[in-house]
Parts: C-alpha cells; structure tokens; sequence
C-alpha cells in the first residue's frame, strides 16, 4: 500500500472516531454547561486546564518520542519484541510519574485560596493521571492501527455522554461530572492494555534507570516544547481562574471548548500523516513530498473549519450552550484566529520532533509561552476574556513565525501558494455567510440559533468546496484515487 493510501486509511479511521467524540463531545459540553450553569461551569473548565499541566508531567514528551522510535524500525525483523520492549518502558515510567504527580498536584491544591467545593472539584479530577499514563496510543499511532485508537476513543466519548446525562443534573453535581470524565479515560486505557497483550504479548513492568535516563534525555526536549504548547492551550483558562469571576471562566471555557473541536479536526490530520513523515527523515526529496500533501490537506480543512467557527460564532455558541454564554462571542472570533495560526504550526511545528529538530521547537514555543503568560497578566484584567484570547493569538504567532523559520531551514519550503488558496477559500465562505445574515436576519431573529447555524454551514461549505475546486486547493483527482484505496 502507498504512503498515501495509507495516509488516507489513517485518516478515515481517525475520522470516523473523531466524528464520534466531537458529536458526543459537543453534546456533553452542551449538557454540562447548561445543568451546571457558568459558574459551576468555570470551575470546572478551570479544573481541566490544571489537570492539562499536570498530565503533561506524566508524559514528558514519552509518546512523541516513542512514537518516532516504533515508526523508523518498522522494517526491522525484530519489531514487534523491540515496540513491546519500549511500551513496557515508557507505560512503567509513566504510572511512576502519575504517582509523583499526584501527590505534588494534591498539595498545591489544597494550599489554593479556594473554598472546599472548588478543591473537591480540582482533587477528584486528579483520576485523569493515571488513566492518561496507561493509554497506549502512541504504539498504534506508530503501527498505523488507527482504528484501535478510533475504538478507545469513541467508547471514552460515548461512556462519558451516557453517564453525564444519567448523574448530572444540577450545580452541586460538578464533582460528579468531574469524577466521569476520569473514570472513563481510566477504564478505557485498562481495556487498551487488554487489546495490547493480545497483539503483542505479555505487557509487564520494566524497570531499568539506564533506559529510563536514555529515554528521558531524548524526551526532554519534545516534553518541553508541549509544556510550552500547553501555555498556549490552558494558560489562559488558568490565569482566568485566579483573575477573574467563575462566571466570566464559565464563559470563556464554552469558548475554548468551541476551539478545541476546531483544532481536533487538524488533529486528526497530523496524527494520521506523524508516521509518514517519521519514516521520510533522512530524505530531502520524499520530506518535501509528504510535506506538501500534509499541508494541503491540513489547509484545505482548517480552513474551512475556522472560517465557520468566525462566522457563525453567535449562532454556535446560542446552539450549544444558550443565551446565558452570549458573551463570549467576540472572545471565540479572536481564539478562531488563534486557532488559523494554530494550524500553521501544527504544519510547520510537529514534524520537527519527529525529524530531530525537537530543541529548536522548544525553545520557540518556550519564548512563546513565556510572552503568552506576561500578556495574560497585562490584558486580562484591562479586557477580561476577550485579553485572554487576544494573548493567545499574538503569542501563538510570535512562536509560529520563528517555527516557520526553523522549518524552512529544514525543508526549503513554507508552502505559501498553498496557503494563499486557502485563505481565499475562507474570505469566499465567510462573505456568503454573512451576505446570507444580512439577507435573512429578520428570520434569524425569530428562529432558534440551530436554524441559522444549519442555514450559515450549509451556504459556506458549497462555496468553501467550489471554491476550493477552483483555486487548485483540491484535486479531485487525487482525492478520487485516494478514496478509492483499499482499507
């Protein structure tokens, strides 16, 4: 099978799972957001973004590292003993750092200035740790076993949706509604583990601090650099909690969420393209193939993706979540900016830890982080979320634009032409959005926010797609070769 077939198989097998986390997801956070109410809410949102920073201790950079390690020694004989070898390493490492974790996270918990409902909220959610320290996706993610990844993930999202829908149903439930989300991802990487043993064998602790030390030296740096992508993702919501009411955290967390399902989809493409750029390193030639094809269809999606999340704001915000976050709707237009120059760093950023630029990408994305934390202290409390958002947009630019740089010393290429397509794409859909308020918004105004979130997708995605036909952004052909792959 080619690279490309196989890339498309990637991509359809993420797809499929994402569809079905994103639909669950939505519906979850839609739920939870209105039982709850902003406030309760907040808390919780500003719980997650904790348990995002401590998780990311636990994984130091593991996953990324072992994922490029499996996939460039795919065709060695002994590959199967030398992936089953290195998962036993990094998930015994892991749980250890889950333990250690735990214990920091509970201590700085409980020292916060907050009352004990808060705290119970932030403790219970501390589950999260050692479910993420013994999921194994990263040993399917190198194989390309994308449906195993696709299986765990739909039964997360679905678990989750059930339960919240059975045991949440007011404020006082926030503990509940934290306790769920952990259990799930736990129990879920329990089943994993199920599914590992079967394909390769038997899965026990390895405990050997010379590998330890040899893994964690090459993880350092890719660890560092998603703590600093970290920054970019949840400081904002952080600094939030300790800056401003819950309500406005509330607020600004139905937003982020909004964002974090417009990024998923670019996900979905790096994921599945990660092992086939891992396998070009070394080759000048197919790196610049695969990277074109990667950044092409990242742009073709994230382009559309953004345009509808600018666009329809209003109107997704009032569908999932009501009129009660109807102020966060010019916070969610400036994070759909931060999330176009989101993509461009996922295309630009990414394949450098898989091609041994890891350093390079830590220390932009560490001056990122950094400038993205002191323009949260000055912005938030002069401009309150909206200032947040804005941060995030110009530190995630400032990194992006020395990435770009890096890249281009790697690869020769920034793949402008590619990009000036899409974005013509996306001006094209947004303005027959916004012709169609001006021509309908008598009826919008008496129509729930469903209505116009339907009316506004379906009239930017015909002209996204024509257009995108137009310009060259989509070669039909291709397209048609690579669906028509075997599975």
């Amino acid at each position: 099978m080619s690279a490309g077939h196989r890339i498309f198989r990637n991509i359809r097998a993420l797809a499929a799972a994402k569809a079905a986390t994103m639909a669950s997801g939505l519906v979850t956070a839609a739920w939870t957001a209105r039982v709850l109410g902003p406030d309760s809410f907040g808390v919780l949102g500003f719980g997650t973004s904790l348990m995002a920073y401590a998780a990311l201790f636990v994984n130091m950079g593991l996953s990324t590292y072992a994922i490029r390690e499996i996939a460039r020694n795919r065709e060695q004989d002994d590959h199967r003993e030398r992936a089953a070898e290195l998962s036993e390493h990094v998930l015994t490492l892991r749980t250890v750092l889950a333990l250690v974790v735990g214990v920091l996270y509970a201590a700085f918990v409980l020292s916060l200035d907050k009352p004990m409902e808060v705290k119970a909220v932030l403790l219970v959610q501390a589950v999260q740790l050692l479910g993420n320290a013994l999921v194994l996706d990263f040993v399917y993610q190198a194989t390309e076993k994308m449906g195993v990844i696709a299986t765990r993930e739909i039964g997360t999202s679905i678990g989750s949706m059930l339960l919240v829908f059975l045991l949440v149903r007011g404020p006082e439930d926030a503990i509940t509604a934290a306790a769920i989300t952990g259990g799930s991802i736990t129990v879920n990487a329990l089943v994993m583990i199920g599914r590992f043993r079967r394909d390769f064998g038997h899965l026990r602790p390895r405990v050997d601090l010379k590998v330890w030390r040899e893994i964690l030296t090459a993880a350092t740096p890719m660890a560092v650099g998603v703590f600093a992508w970290a920054i970019f993702t949840h400081l904002d919501v952080v600094m939030l909690g300790f800056l401003a009411p819950h309500m406005e955290v509330g607020w600004y967390s139905a937003a982020v969420k909004i964002q974090t399902l417009a990024n998923l989809v670019g996900n979905i493409v790096m994921n599945a393209f990660l092992p086939q750029l891992a396998a070009a390193y070394g080759e000048l030639g197919p790196m610049r193939d695969r990277m074109r094809a990667y950044a092409g269809v990242m742009l073709a999606v994230g382009g559309l993706v953004i345009a509808g999340g600018f666009a329809l704001a209003p109107s997704i915000l009032g569908t999932l979540f009501g009129d009660a976050y109807a102020p966060a709707t010019l916070a969610l237009r400036l994070l759909m900016l931060a999330s176009a120059v989101v993509y461009a760093n996922m295309i630009l950023g990414n394949p450098l830890l898989v091609w041994h630029r890891q350093t390079g990408y830590m220390v932009a994305m560490l001056s990122g982080g950094a400038l993205n934390a002191l323009l949260n202290i000055w912005w938030i409390p002069r401009y309150g979320i909206e200032g947040a958002a804005m941060a995030t947009f110009t530190a995630e630019l400032a990194a992006t634009v020395a990435i770009a740089w890096i890249h281009r010393q790697t690869v020769g290429e920034l793949y402008g032409g590619i990009a000036a397509r899409a974005l013509l794409c996306a001006g094209a859909s947004i303005a027959a959005a916004l012709a169609l308020d001006s021509f309908a918004a008598p009826l919008f105004d008496r129509m729930p926010a469903l209505v116009h979130f339907v009316a506004g997708s379906v009239a930017m995605v015909a002209v996204y797609a024509a257009m995108a036909v137009l310009t060259g952004l989509v070669h039909l052909k291709r397209l048609r070769r690579l669906t028509s792959a075997t599975a």
